[in-house]
Formats: structure tokens, C-alpha cells, sequence
């Protein structure tokens, strides 16, 4: 994929990476749906959430996508898209939990300055009216 395009970045390749470690004996055209929700199911014991899982179901489509459109395999995304709706239907593959938490105003400081100390960076991440972020006017 590097050859054509960008490069994928750390998330993704960190998934590209465990996805060679799980499933690398398999041959791409032999995965059919089978295959992808028993390694859905493996996954989700290993203790991957509905929103990773979805993560990692969503990069196989696009190996196999890529594999079919860039490098001409006879290879169809069919068995990836019933797999997901599978998956779905099992309470696998989901949104993730809301969360009602808000950061700490350590947690703030943290990071603004992490954003202040990045010379890459050109947005103004620091700069707000708000006097003090423990109040209720964030968000």
C-alpha cells in the first residue's frame, strides 16, 4: 500500500500489525465470512470492544479492496461486508459506550502543555476566554 499512496499511520498500523500476527497463515482468498466472524469472536474474547472491533473489520475491507482494485486479485469485499453485518447482529461490532466524564483540570494543564510544547503545531490550541477549565462552561 506505501507503493501507491500515503502510508497508514500509527493506528492503523498497529492494527496492520496485529492482523498479520492473527491472520497471516490465512490466504487472502480463502477468507470468507466464517473465517472473519470466528476471528471477530477471538477477538472480542481476547477483550477487543464493538468500536475496535469495527476498527479491525473496517482495515480487512480495505486490504482486500486494495488487494482487488491496485494489484488486480480476483477477490470480492462480499465476505467482509455479511461478516460485519454478522458481527453486528451479535453485539460484536457496535458504537462505543458514552462517556460523561470531563478531564481534570490537571488533565487540561497536561495537555495544553503537551500543544505548547509542540513547535509543529499552528493552531492555536491554548488560546480561550475561559478563565479557569474546572468550570461547567466547557462543553
Amino acid at each position: 500500500m506505501c507503493e501507491v499512496g500515503k502510508p497508514p499511520r500509527r493506528s492503523k498500523a498497529a492494527t496492520l500489525t496485529m492482523l498479520e500476527r492473527d491472520m497471516s497463515k490465512e490466504k487472502i482468498g480463502h477468507l470468507d465470512r466464517q473465517k472473519l466472524i470466528d476471528y471477530g469472536k477471538m477477538r472480542a474474547e481476547q477483550g477487543a470492544g464493538p468500536v475496535t472491533l469495527g476498527i479491525d473489520i473496517g482495515v480487512i475491507m480495505m486490504v482486500i479492496t486494495h488487494a482487488a482494485a491496485v494489484h488486480g486479485l480476483d477477490i470480492s469485499p462480499e465476505p467482509v461486508d455479511l461478516a460485519r453485518v454478522a458481527l453486528k447482529r451479535l453485539g460484536l461490532i457496535g458504537k462505543g459506550t458514552e462517556r460523561d466524564r470531563r478531564p481534570t483540570t490537571d488533565e487540561l494543564n497536561r495537555l495544553f502543555r503537551c500543544f505548547d510544547d509542540n513547535e509543529r503545531l499552528t493552531l492555536p490550541m491554548t488560546r480561550c476566554s475561559v478563565p479557569a477549565f474546572g468550570g461547567s462552561d466547557l462543553g
